[in-house]
């Protein structure tokens, strides 16, 4: 219940306004959906929306750490769950039948119950400390000077152009394929983030500002030439986090870029990957994207005028479908543990060695054997089809496929745990320049809840410490107990004259 004292916790008599802003979306999505929506189904909903978004109200208030994870990470499950209720499809694709399945009403329900529980399981992991009780050590630090500023737009520029060559994670074999997809894909973000906070306050010279957009121009070409969406869109989430912990409020102009990035392409996905993959068209990198753009603009335009509103609803739902989890969680309460029994710890067994770099190991057990497991147990896909597509479904509903309701609670419970642990060292207040650049880097890695938990938690080790060690010329240790907050390099002064 919220009383009059709680109300004034939140300032100004707008403030209270604000905490029914998630029940006036989801009556009017409720409203405007085309989709039949019981009122248990529509609370739930509603919860979904109120926890993410009470929670970032508090944490503005607050301000007790830089980014507001729980309310980032429990907002993407109300976008890969409740949005979908609202909007997507009440069906799943069966590859291995060639049709689409459709789920039932009880089982749309039960998933997003299994939601909410595992969202006050992940509360309760946060709150219950031990993440911060596993890490009492010292934390690296930046350097001052020139020196370290240097450094990072060598970093910046050297893993970019690395980066735009398509041969490079190849050249040490598979076995060093993850090792140079960290060159390329974490380090220069790194850099890059640590300059885009120096933009953010102010602090940029003209080389650094002309880094930072060369480096998202190129990002954006990278990514779109290549048929991945996420490549540039988690750029645009690694600035929107990075704002939002320098200005401490929501860019809403970041969110609606998100959004209308993936929304656009995702109408001409399809075509570019049939003319680019399939086909195996030989193209340049600016080619490929005007290709998808154009395609796309003309999937919006077709879909715009047709008067019955089919193909824009066709391709709202095919889009929407990258983004849920929904009707998956539901196919699987549906035959588990009916058809599928639980699996227990099997689909855990490659913890045991995800820690080991493929480097060192080249035979190295598949991370993606859970995701292969879970495709053909539910009929998603054939053992063919198994090399040309990998489908996961989450930490939490395969905590279900383990356990049950019990791995459900348990599995949140330890992310919940973990992320504290995450918060602490990244993104706690004394955690430094180095430290937060790093976790914001992560962070699209965090918030990505469709991975299994292998995926979800073995490669955040290796590469923090991969970073470290390419740091070392310019880093120091302090105690976290001790440090201060950030103090940047007076670096504009290096090209003032």
């Amino acid at each position: 219940m919220i009383t009059s004292r709680k109300i004034r916790k939140f300032g100004s008599p707008i403030n209270f306004w604000r905490l029914l802003f998630p029940i006036v979306v989801s009556v009017m999505f409720v409203v405007l959906s085309p989709n039949e929506i019981s009122f248990p189904q529509w609370l739930l909903a509603l919860l979904l929306l109120e926890i993410p978004w009470l929670s970032y109200l508090m944490w503005k208030q607050k301000r007790d750490t830089d980014v507001p994870l729980f309310s980032m990470i429990t907002f993407v499950y109300w976008i890969y769950y409740a949005l979908a209720l609202f909007w997507g499809a009440r069906t799943v694709s069966g590859v291995a039948t060639y049709n689409e399945q459709e789920v039932s009403s009880q089982a749309i329900t039960t998933a997003l119950e299994l939601a909410v529980v595992g969202i006050a399981s992940l509360w309760l992991g946060m709150k219950s400390g031990l993440g911060r009780r596993a890490f009492t050590g010292r934390l690296p630090e930046l350097k001052s000077g020139n020196a370290t500023t240097h450094y990072l737009r060598l970093l910046l520029v050297v893993g970019t152009a690395l980066g735009s060559w398509d041969g490079f994670p190849y050249l040490l074999g598979d076995g060093g394929r993850q090792l140079l997809m960290t060159i390329v894909s974490v380090l220069p973000v790194v850099a890059f983030v640590l300059l885009f906070r120096r933009y953010l306050r102010g602090e940029s010279n003209y080389l650094d500002k002309a880094l930072v957009v060369g480096f998202l121009l190129l990002r954006f070409v990278t990514g779109v030439s290549s048929g991945w969406l996420g490549s540039f869109a988690s750029i645009i989430i690694i600035c929107t986090a990075l704002y939002i912990a320098e200005r401490k409020r929501i860019p809403l102009r970041a969110v609606i870029c998100v959004v209308a990035f993936t929304l656009f392409f995702q109408f001409g996905k399809k075509e570019f990957r049939a003319e680019y993959w399939k086909a195996q068209a030989e193209t340049s990198k600016i080619d490929r994207v005007t290709f998808w753009t154009e395609t796309s603009l003309n999937k919006w335009s077709e879909a715009l005028s047709d008067p019955t509103g089919m193909s824009l609803n066709e391709g709202l739902n095919t889009s929407l479908s990258r983004l849920s989890l929904l009707t998956q969680t539901a196919n699987v309460v549906d035959l588990t543990p009916s058809a599928v029994p639980f699996q227990y710890f099997q689909l855990y067994s490659y913890m045991a060695v995800a820690w080991i770099p493929r480097a060192v190991w080249p035979d190295k057990p598949s991370a993606n054997e859970a995701n292969q497991f879970y495709q053909l147990a539910y009929g998603l896909s054939t053992e063919e089809g198994l090399e040309n597509v990998s489908m996961a479904v989450g930490v939490m509903t395969e905590g279900y496929i383990s356990f049950g309701w019990t791995g459900v609670i348990c599995a949140m419970f330890l992310i919940g745990a973990f992320l504290n642990a995450f918060q602490n060292i990244f993104f706690n207040e004394t955690s430094g320049a180095l430290m937060g650049a790093i976790g914001i880097t992560l962070l699209p890695q965090i918030l990505a809840i469709e991975s299994q938990l292998a995926v979800y938690l073995g490669g955040v080790a290796q590469q923090v410490l991969f970073v470290l060690l390419v740091m070392l010329p310019v880093i120091s240790l302090r105690s976290p107990r001790k440090s201060l907050p950030f103090t940047p390099v007076p670096l504009q002064t290096e090209y003032s004259k």
